[in-house]
C-alpha cells in the first residue's frame, strides 16, 4: 500500500486513526509490551500526519493521553493484583534484570519515578508494574500517571509534527529563519548553562555565605538592619523583603533615567517571518499582565489550599513587586530600561522554579532552574525580535529579577516551616502555563502575521526614467549581501503575468506536499516533479514561480516579490523578478533537489526573447553593467 494511500485514508477516516494511536499508546505503555512495540516510531508518525494536516492536534493528543494512561493503569493493576508471583509468570520470566532495575529505580525517586520513568526509555515499560507491585497508593499513582500522561502525548507528538510540518513549514522558511533558531538556541543554551553553574556553584556554598553575611552584619551594623531579617529565621522578613525591594525598584527608576533604553540598538526585522512571529507572540504574551496574573491566582490558591502561607506570601511578594515597578516605569517613560513584560515573567516564573525546586533532589534541582530560566529567556528574546522591547532593557531587566529571586529565594527559605516539598505544586505550574500558552496561541492566527507594506506610488514617466535605479537590484538574504540578480521589473497585476507567462509555455512547479516531498527521495525523478521551495526577498516571499524547460533539456525558473512600488494612475503594482537555470543536485546519493544557478545572464537572454513574441520592453543598463528590463503596463503599448 503507498503513502498517498494510506494518508488518504487517514484523512478519511480519522476516527480510526484516532483509535489506532490510542492502541498504540496503550501498548508503549503496557508492562513489557512496551518493549517490543515500535511505540515511538509510530507516535512520530502519527505526530507526522498532524503536522501534515491528516489529523487534527488535539484529539490525537488526547487519544494518545488517554491510551498511556489506560496502559500504565493496566501495568499498575497487574503489579498490585500478582505483586510477589510477578517474577515466576510469563512473560515476566524473560525480563528478570528489567524488573530488578525499575525496582532500584523506584526506590531511588519514590512516586516521582512513575513520573520520571515513563520519559526513561529502559524502565518505561515496568515502572508502573513496579508501583503496583510495591503497593503505592492507587490514588497517588493515578494522579502522577494522569499528569505524566498529559507531558508525554504531547512530547512525542512534536517531533513527528516538526517533521510534517516541516514539508509545509519548508515552502515558507529559508536562511534567515536558520540564523533566527540558531541565535535564539545560542541564548536559551547560554542561559541554561549559566543558571546551571550558577547554582552548582552557590548551592554547597550557601550554608558559608549565610555565616559570613552574619558576621558582617555585626561589624557594619546598617547592613546588619538590611540582611539579618532576610537569613535569620527568628526575625520576620517583610519587613526586610520591602526595604530590598524599595531599593532595588529606586535603583532601577534611577537607571530608567540616566540610561536610554535603545542605546544598544539590536533589530531582528530582516530575520522575521508569519511563522516565527506567531510562535514567538506565545511567549511574549506569557510575560503579559494578564498571563502572569491568571498563572499567579492558580498558584497562590493551591498553595493556600495546601495551607503554604509563607510560600504563598512570598510569591504574592514577586508578583506585587513586578507589577508595582512595571507599572511604575511605564508611567515615567514611554521607553523605560526595565521591560515589564520580562519583570513579570522572570519574577513570577523564576519564584515558581523556587517553589518546585523543593520536590527535586538537590542533585537535579538545577533542571527546573534551567527550566525557568529558559522560559524567561525566550519571552525576553521575543520582545526583542517583535520590536516591542529593547535588547538593553531585557538584559537590564534580566540582572535585576536575578537579584531579586535571590533575596527572595533566600529569605523563603530560611523562613518556611520544614523541609517538605509543596504536593502537586509542579503539575499545578505546568498545567497552568500549558493551558495559558494554548489560549495565547489558539487566539491569534497565521494570517495576521503576515507583513503588507504599504505601496509608493510612482508615474510610468518616472520610473522608466529613473525610477527603476532605486529599486533593489538584487535579492537580498538576512545578512545583505548580494544573493541574485532582480533582472526584471514587470508592472502589471500577478494574474496578467501569470497568463502571459503561460501563454510562454511556463508552468507552475509542483507545490511542496507530504506526498509531493516524496519525490526527493527517487533518484529517477525529473526536475517538473521536484518541487520548489519558495524563496524570500528581504521580509516578502515570492508571490509568483513558475518554471519552463528549454530547447536544450535545460530548465528555466523565474520567480516574482513585490516591489513596495505602484504605478499611477491605476494603482498598478510593480514586480521584481528574476530568471535563472534550475539544476539538479544530489545530497549524500539519497536525496535529489533542484537548486538555482548563480550565473543568470543566459537565462534572461532566453526570457527577453520569449517577451519579444508576447509585448514590448524596456531594456536599461545600471551603473554595474547589470541589464534590466521593464515591462510597462499593456496599456501603454
Amino acid at each position: 500500500m503507498s503513502f498517498e494511500t494510506i494518508y488518504a485514508w487517514i484523512a478519511l477516516h480519522p476516527h480510526h486513526a484516532g483509535l489506532a494511536v490510542f492502541l498504540i499508546a496503550m501498548a508503549e505503555s503496557l508492562a513489557v509490551v512496551g518493549l517490543v512495540v515500535p511505540g515511538v516510531a509510530m507516535m512520530f508518525a502519527a505526530g507526522a500526519l498532524v503536522g501534515a494536516g491528516a489529523l487534527s492536534f488535539a484529539p490525537t493528543c488526547a487519544y494518545a493521553i488517554a491510551g498511556a494512561v489506560v496502559g500504565d493503569g493496566i501495568s499498575f493493576w497487574l503489579g498490585w493484583r500478582y505483586r510477589d508471583r510477578l517474577s515466576s509468570l510469563w512473560p515476566f520470566t524473560r525480563y528478570p534484570g528489567m524488573i530488578n532495575r525499575g525496582i532500584d529505580y523506584f526506590h531511588r525517586y519514590g512516586g516521582r519515578s512513575v513520573l520520571f520513568g515513563r520519559f526513561v526509555g529502559p524502565v518505561r515499560a515496568v515502572i508502573p508494574l513496579v508501583a503496583g507491585m510495591l503497593t503505592m497508593p492507587a490514588r497517588r499513582f493515578v494522579y502522577i500517571n494522569v499528569l505524566s500522561a498529559v507531558l508525554w502525548g504531547p512530547a512525542y507528538l512534536l517531533p513527528g509534527m516538526a517533521f510534517g510540518a516541516s514539508l509545509d513549514l519548508a515552502s515558507k522558511v529559508t536562511g534567515r529563519l536558520a540564523a533566527l533558531l540558531i541565535a535564539l538556541l545560542v541564548v536559551l543554551w547560554f542561559g541554561a548553562w549559566l543558571s546551571k553553574h550558577l547554582y552548582l556553584y552557590f548551592q554547597p556554598r550557601a550554608h558559608q555565605l549565610i555565616l559570613a553575611t552574619f558576621d558582617l552584619s555585626r561589624e557594619h551594623p546598617l547592613l546588619g538592619r538590611l540582611t539579618a531579617p532576610l537569613i535569620d529565621p527568628e526575625q520576620r522578613d517583610y519587613a526586610g523583603l520591602s526595604v530590598w525591594a524599595a531599593i532595588l525598584g529606586l535603583s532601577g527608576l534611577l537607571a530608567c533615567f540616566l540610561v536610554p533604553a535603545d542605546s544598544v540598538p539590536v533589530s531582528l526585522e530582516a530575520w522575521r517571518t508569519p511563522w516565527s512571529d506567531y510562535a514567538l507572540i506565545v511567549f511574549e504574551e506569557l510575560g503579559e499582565t494578564l498571563s502572569v496574573s491568571v498563572f499567579s491566582a492558580v498558584v497562590l490558591g493551591w498553595l493556600l489550599i495546601r495551607k503554604q502561607a509563607v510560600a504563598a506570601a512570598h510569591f504574592l511578594g514577586a508578583l506585587i513587586f513586578a507589577l508595582a515597578l512595571g507599572t511604575v516605569c511605564r508611567f515615567v517613560d514611554d521607553n523605560p530600561l526595565i521591560d515589564s513584560h520580562v519583570l513579570n515573567g522572570g519574577a513570577v516564573y523564576g519564584f515558581a522554579a523556587v517553589l518546585t525546586a523543593d520536590s527535586a533532589t538537590p542533585r537535579w534541582r538545577w533542571l527546573i532552574y534551567s527550566g525557568a530560566t529558559l522560559l524567561v529567556t525566550v519571552i525576553a528574546f521575543a520582545r526583542v525580535y517583535a520590536d516591542t522591547g529593547e535588547f538593553l532593557a531585557a538584559c537590564f531587566t534580566l540582572s535585576m529579577v536575578l537579584i531579586w529571586l535571590v533575596l527572595l529565594g533566600v529569605a523563603y527559605r530560611r523562613h518556611r516551616h520544614g523541609d517538605v516539598p509543596i504536593r502537586g505544586l509542579i503539575g499545578i505550574v505546568m498545567v497552568s502555563l500549558v493551558g495559558i500558552g494554548a489560549v495565547v496561541w489558539y487566539s491569534h492566527s497565521l494570517e495576521e502575521f503576515y507583513y503588507r507594506r504599504p505601496l509608493l506610488s510612482v508615474s510610468e514617466e518616472h520610473w522608466l526614467e529613473q525610477g527603476w535605479r532605486f529599486l533593489p537590484a538584487y535579492r537580498v538574504k538576512t545578512i545583505g549581501r548580494s544573493e541574485q540578480a532582480l533582472s526584471v521589473q514587470w508592472a502589471s497585476s500577478i494574474d496578467t503575468i501569470h497568463s502571459d507567462l503561460v501563454k510562454l509555455g511556463w508552468q507552475e512547479p509542483k507545490p511542496l506536499t507530504p506526498t509531493q516531498a516524496l519525490h526527493f527521495l527517487n533518484p529517477q525523478t525529473g526536475m517538473a516533479d521536484l518541487p520548489v521551495l519558495p524563496h524570500f526577498n528581504q521580509i516578502d516571499v515570492d508571490t509568483l514561480r513558475m518554471i519552463k524547460a528549454t530547447s536544450d533539456g535545460r530548465w528555466l525558473i523565474v520567480r516574482f516579490w513585490p516591489s513596495g512600488q505602484q504605478l499611477q494612475p491605476g494603482a498598478i503594482p510593480i514586480w521584481l523578478g528574476s530568471v535563472a537555470f534550475l539544476e539538479e543536485r544530489n545530497v549524500f546519493g539519497i536525496l535529489k533537489l533542484s537548486e538555482e544557478a548563480v550565473d543568470g545572464t543566459d537565462a534572461l537572454n532566453i526570457l527577453t526573447d520569449d517577451l519579444l513574441s508576447l509585448r514590448p520592453f524596456v531594456l536599461r543598463t545600471s551603473e554595474n553593467d547589470q541589464v534590466v528590463v521593464l515591462l510597462p503596463p499593456s496599456k501603454s503599448r
